[in-house]
């Protein structure tokens, strides 16, 4: 069985092809380099988000079901955004009344972008945590700045660069959908090789590159077997992520709130930081995303300082995996997927 696997395996010939399915080629390159063991099943005629890529690990990991707490979660976020009372209405149909945590609301405070702009990541480093920090691997000298953060007591990510829609530049080295499996295999290799460190992933950019289910796949595939999370930034709201991980059987966390889209407005990230502490008292938790900005930071670091005496538990991102002790198996939590906060 083995070697007519192997067989199967040898006489696909992928690097010459281009790949609008760059994710489920980069899939086979992988089972070449042994980086993911198990079964694989390709089709490689078809493309994009029509490909099928299917990796099992040694556990055999099955479909994660459609959570009911995430469905209410993602109901109650949709309906704080949209201005709806303190008061919330009941779900619909027979789906029970989602029940807060009784422990505090939790808050995870991400910073991403973090190392290109020295002087600001460095101001970051000295705010009150816990603060995650999510670094681009691109950025000079990040491995010495990323360390300084994680020997400091901060948690740190990688902060991945994925192709966008439209012409704005992810920076060096963003995975892009049209990359043969060979490209990008080796693109993201070059990324997770930066620094060391980190618990997660989120994406830098990415809108073009994240609605690619077969990039998702093979994206979110690679970094399960590394033992990183995937956190998705939404930064557009058609995110293939979700259904990735879904069919995939691994788990994954996403953004709830952005806090400053509105760059140079101090108020407006007052605003975003008010909304966050709605949504962590109404579904237990969120998730905020910011940037080292100046006047992100002169905002956030007096919030920091009174967020526990508000009733309120700052954890890093990687709490985010024992939010709930109680789920059977692996839950995505997640905003409502059409929102852009």
């Amino acid at each position: 069985m083995t070697q007519m696997r192997a067989k199967r395996i040898k006489s696909v010939r992928f690097p010459g092809e281009r790949a609008g399915n760059a994710g489920l080629i980069a899939t086979v390159a992988m089972a070449f380099a042994g980086v993911l063991v198990g079964a694989l099943s390709a089709y490689l005629g078809q493309r994009g988000a029509t490909a099928a890529a299917i990796v099992r690990a040694p556990s055999e990991q099955t479909e994660i079901a459609e959570d009911p707490a995430r469905i209410e979660r993602d109901r109650i976020i949709a309906e704080i955004v949209s201005g709806a009372p303190e008061r919330l209405r009941p779900p619909d149909g027979q789906l029970p009344a989602y029940a807060a945590p009784a422990a505090r609301p939790k808050i995870v405070i991400i910073l991403d972008d973090m190392g290109v702009d020295r002087r600001n990541s460095e101001r970051a480093l000295t705010l009150p945590g816990p603060v995650t920090y999510s670094f681009l691997p691109y950025a000079r000298k990040v491995r010495d700045l990323a360390e300084a953060a994680r020997k400091g007591g901060a948690e740190i990510m990688l902060h991945l660069p994925m192709e966008p829609h439209g012409d704005a530049d992810p920076g060096s080295h963003a995975l892009k959908i049209d990359m043969t499996g060979g490209e990008f295999l080796q693109t993201l290799e070059w990324n997770l090789d930066r620094f060391e460190g980190y618990t997660g992933v989120n994406n830098h950019m990415g809108s073009k590159a994240t609605e690619d289910i077969a990039a998702m796949k093979t994206l979110l595939g690679y970094l399960n077997h590394r033992g990183v999370f995937f956190l998705d930034s939404v930064t557009t709201p058609d995110s293939a992520a979700r259904s990735a991980a879904k069919e995939l059987g691994v788990e994954i966390f996403y953004r709830d709130v952005f806090l400053d889209n509105e760059v140079g407005d101090g108020e407006s990230v007052k605003g975003q930081l008010a909304l966050a502490e709605r949504i962590a008292r109404e579904t237990g938790y969120v998730v905020a995303i910011g940037h080292p900005r100046p006047e992100t930071l002169d905002v956030l670091g007096p919030w920091l300082t009174t967020a526990p005496a508000r009733g309120f538990d700052l954890v890093f991102a990687s709490a985010l995996r024992r939010i709930d002790d109680t789920a059977s198996q692996p839950q995505t939590y997640a905003a409502a997927a059409r929102l852009r906060l």
